[in-house]
């Protein structure tokens, strides 16, 4: 975990972000009763976090696959419990066993840092029965999974240091 102070730190992790077989990007969880957003370039990235970080408290949140990882992500719809948030009904994410989770966060709160992590086969499979509408985790190559959240990992810890 590490605080993600700077812009070329931002600018490092979207280059090793796309930097993997067929990088698959998207916001990890969207403004209410929109889409969540795709990325298909680092600098598209780049220019989200940079908003996303500017404002108070400020973070941006992705999730990641590759061609390599096997499974994909799916569209999940979040209902809002209603007068929640007045005037909208819905939010939307992305649910799969594998994804790669990236936060960045200014690091200027109490416990708000930076990371990167990604569920384990071993993890996915005791939930798996919580779970019945994913996909079998065996749709997903762990390998490739543990592999690129490890790249990311170290990626993050060395821009952020």
């Amino acid at each position: 975990m590490s605080s993600m102070p700077t812009g070329d730190a931002v600018e490092a992790m979207a280059a090793a972000v796309f930097d993997g077989p067929d990088a698959w990007v998207a916001e990890a969880y969207s403004d209410v009763d929109l889409l969540p957003r795709e990325f298909a370039t680092a600098s598209a990235f780049v220019s989200y976090a940079r908003q996303r970080l500017a404002r108070p408290k400020g973070s941006a949140s992705f999730f990641v696959t590759y061609s390599d990882m096997g499974g994909r992500a799916v569209l999940q719809t979040i209902q809002l419990s209603p007068g929640s948030v007045p005037g909208h009904t819905v939010r939307y994410t992305w649910e799969g066993w594998g994804l790669i989770s990236v936060m960045l966060t200014k690091g200027d709160q109490p416990n708000d840092a930076s990371r990167v992590s990604a569920n384990s086969e071993k993890r996915a499979l005791k939930w798996e029965s919580t779970y019945p509408g994913w996909e079998s985790p065996a749709t997903w190559r762990w390998k490739a999974v543990e592999s690129h959240a490890r790249r990311l990992q170290r990626v993050l810890k060395r821009a952020a240091g």
